[in-house]
């Protein structure tokens, strides 16, 4: 073939692509077994493997007549490649980038690269060579010295099971590598040494479970690491980064993340971009994100934040950009100043993109990373508050002149509730924009002050009854009378049960979790909780009704199946504060958890308990725990069967060292 001034291109071209092309069609109908079998004389055959192999590799042979002069680049994605022969690309002499991703590639041949100094970048990722109980198999690669002789700067293993047998083959590109994907490629628990690049800028380990299990496994990229995707690794701790101070996107959602340490927040001098989504964060007194000088967004979708505090608001002003949706907020004030905010910046700030801050390099490679661009689209196609209140005629909010800050909302939308709150009075969800409780003089109420006030407000309706007859008194009262004579026989009790012996050491679990109910709950417990937790969970429950032991009183199984239980889970009706057995349950989880020190314990409300109702046990779990109220709306049951099976995974690989007997 030649162009249109007659010269050949074999010596002008410099990038082809013949993606979507079936190179395959040299298959063969057999699968590539070792040996066959002879019906006629019943014995085994034993194939040439390696014949069959070469003829794999025969798609290649087109390429074997000409030099390609100044070939830079070349596309082979999505061809039904099967095998890389030795020097398939030996006259490409100025080839820089190979594309090979989309394919069924099972065998690369050890000399497959050797003739290519330049080479640059090479993309293996997306490679299914077979499925064996809908399971893709590893690819076979003929010598671990693969890549010994070429200086990649960019290699792309992303979605291919290359197996932990393979992972040395990364030695050989220590010293010239900058970008590295290997998600979601099999890995797990490689050796420490393994990540030794001195000059990675970027690296994608998501989908690998337990690849960040050395607490040193990166610390050989820490000083030029400047990207790092770690989504769904099973990270618990971010502690890994600290002193990555060149680091400027880290992506680790969908991990169980809870804390982020101060001084790990602020030796993250040049981070820019924090992906936080689907993990366990709670809330954090103290300055943690204002620590990161350079943090411009910061998404915290779908984690177990409940509570905005004020220290929370403040930590979050520098911001640019936040994302705070899939979160069961309490409606607060401070809550519907982030609201506010946001759609006060609506107005008067003007979209900014998110710039890489280092010195870019002219080497084209170094542009195959995407982490500023996806975070960018996401900037540029998040929805407009401004569209969604003017529909709803909500932009005339009276808005505070006193409380400013920098961000806008990554995730807001009107059709899915996501910045919805929870009216703990009430027990009722609204948009947080409705909520009108936060004028001037009271903004800086917290719930805790807010419940104090309420309980004032009852005392002085109290006063009127004063003069109400005494037995008219004790009616009304009889629940805290009774309440009060079962505190009293409990604590007897839990004076005795403390001379037990509760020492923790060497405990083995029996169960994942013990559930406290009364029997009027008993439907609820047994069509609706079970099902999800046992089924869908995976987690092991002990109920009274089924696994305690025949022939021990009452009290001993209680104590019993409570100490063989990783947690304890409280449902919470009503009824549940009637019940003796109910009420001494609770008593003796708040005792068991405080004298063993774990924080092992789950509340669910049923239904709202109003504060005269409350024991003081129970009021001062529920203003020191976390609690999970059962929406009364159907379609908000999902995200309540989320966050409580969240909670229970969470609870069960903090003790995952323990074994399981259930």
């Amino acid at each position: 073939m030649s162009d249109s001034c007659g010269r050949s291109l074999v010596n002008t071209i410099e990038y082809v692509t013949f993606y979507g092309n079936n190179f395959g069609i040299l298959d063969t109908d057999d699968d590539v077994y070792d040996v066959s079998l002879n019906a006629t004389q019943n014995t085994e055959i034993y194939k040439d493997v390696t014949a069959l192999r070469k003829q794999l590799a025969l798609w290649s042979v087109g390429f074997q007549g000409f030099t390609f002069k100044k070939l830079k680049e070349l596309d082979l994605r999505a061809c039904s490649i099967q095998v890389i022969g030795d020097h398939t690309f030996r006259r490409m002499p100025e080839l820089k980038a190979i594309y090979l991703g989309e394919n069924n590639i099972h065998y690369i041949e050890a000399n497959a690269f050797s003739s290519l100094p330049r080479l640059e970048h090479l993309d293996l990722s997306r490679n299914f060579p077979s499925v064996e109980n809908e399971k893709s198999t590893e690819m076979v690669f003929e010598s671990l010295d693969l890549f010994q002789n070429i200086s990649l700067v960019s290699l792309d293993l992303s979605f291919t099971q290359i197996g932990h047998r393979n992972i040395d083959l990364l030695r050989g590109l220590q010293k010239s590598l900058k970008k590295l994907s290997i998600c979601y490629s099999g890995l797990s628990n490689p050796l420490s040494t393994v990540f030794n690049f001195p000059q990675l800028k970027y690296l994608d380990v998501s989908g690998n479970i337990d690849i960040l299990c050395h607490p040193i496994m990166f610390q050989g990229i820490n000083d030029t690491l400047e990207v790092l995707y770690a989504e769904d690794v099973g990270l618990e701790d971010i502690e890994y980064f600290k002193d990555y101070y060149k680091l400027q996107i880290l992506k680790v959602n969908r991990n169980a993340i809870s804390y982020i340490p101060q001084d790990v927040a602020e030796s993250l001098k040049s981070l820019q971009i924090l992906d936080l989504s689907d993990n366990n964060m709670i809330y954090w007194f103290d300055k943690t994100f204002y620590l990161m000088k350079q943090l411009k967004l910061l998404n915290l979708r779908n984690n177990n934040i409940n509570v905005i505090t004020e220290q929370m608001f403040d930590d979050l002003k520098h911001l640019k950009y936040i994302g705070l949706s899939g979160n069961l907020l309490v409606c607060n004030c401070h809550a519907r100043n982030i609201y506010e905010v946001a759609l006060k910046n609506e107005h008067n700030i003007n979209v900014a993109l998110i710039d890489e801050t280092s010195n870019q390099e002219t080497n084209r490679i170094e542009l195959f990373h995407t982490g500023f661009r996806d975070y960018n689209d996401i900037i540029l196609h998040r929805n407009n508050m401004t569209t969604f209140c003017k529909r709803h005629e909500n932009c005339n909010i009276n808005f505070n002149s006193e409380v400013a800050a920098d961000f806008l909302l990554l995730d807001y939308s009107d059709t899915s509730n996501s910045y919805d709150c929870l009216m703990m009075s009430q027990g009722i969800t609204m948009a947080i924009f409705k909520y009108n409780n936060c004028k001037q003089e009271s903004r800086e109420i917290d719930m805790i002050h807010e419940a104090r006030d309420n309980w004032k407000r009852f005392l002085l309706f109290l006063i009127p009854g004063i003069t109400i007859p005494l037995m008219f008194f004790v009616y009304i009262f009889r629940r805290n009378l009774r309440y009060f004579i079962i505190t009293v026989r409990n604590s007897a009790t839990l004076s005795m049960i403390n001379r037990m012996d509760t020492s923790t050491d060497d405990v083995i679990y029996n169960y994942d979790v013990f559930v406290s109910y009364c029997n009027d709950d008993r439907t609820w417990v047994l069509d609706q909780l079970l099902p999800h937790v046992e089924r869908d969970c995976n987690i092991s429950v002990c109920l009274h009704e089924r696994d305690f032991q025949v022939g021990l009183s009452i009290l001993e199984n209680i104590v019993s199946c409570m100490d063989r239980s990783r947690s304890i889970m409280l449902i919470i009706s009503k009824n549940f504060l009637l019940s003796q057995w109910c009420q001494f349950e609770m008593h003796l989880a708040q005792h068991r958890l405080l004298e063993t020190r774990r924080e092992d314990l789950i509340l669910i409300l049923l239904e709202e308990i109003p504060r005269r109702l409350r024991p003081n046990t129970l009021h001062y779990l529920m203003l020191t725990k976390t609690y999970i109220v059962w929406p009364s709306k159907e379609s908000e049951q999902n995200l309540f069967w989320k966050r409580m099976k969240k909670s229970l995974i969470t609870y069960k690989l903090k003790q995952k060292e323990n074994i399981s007997l259930a």
